[in-house]
């Protein structure tokens, strides 16, 4: 199935609006609004160009953005979680510990020895 003209340039502009505002509280409806198609419509649209859901994405993303955080800046494990988009730290724990196999305070030791 090839996407319908178009839907390549709107799911690039979230994705770009996902990557450069990671931290802000970006749902479905908000994305679908600003890729101007119905939340359903966006949903199946992005998940078929990208191979993930729009939370999926916004969340791989966050985690980037943690990670890089926790191996360059010497703030603390939950203000970084914050400033990266995360509303409840123990809920940051759990997902990066899902993505990287590891806690973020372990992945800041190991990645900060070599």
């Amino acid at each position: 199935d090839q996407p319908e003209s178009g839907a390549l340039g709107k799911v690039t502009r979230i994705v770009r609006m996902i990557e450069n505002h990671t931290d802000a509280p970006l749902d479905l409806h908000t994305l679908a609004r600003v890729a101007r198609l119905s939340p359903y419509h966006f949903l199946r649209t992005f998940h078929g160009i990208t191979g993930v859901t729009p939370h999926q994405y916004l969340l791989r993303t966050r985690l980037r953005a943690a990670a890089v955080h926790l191996r360059t800046d010497s703030r603390k494990v939950v203000d970084i979680a914050f400033d990266c988009g995360f509303g409840d730290v123990s809920n940051f724990n759990r997902t990066f510990r899902m993505e990287f196999g590891i806690s973020p305070r372990m992945y800041r030791l190991q990645t900060r020895r070599h």
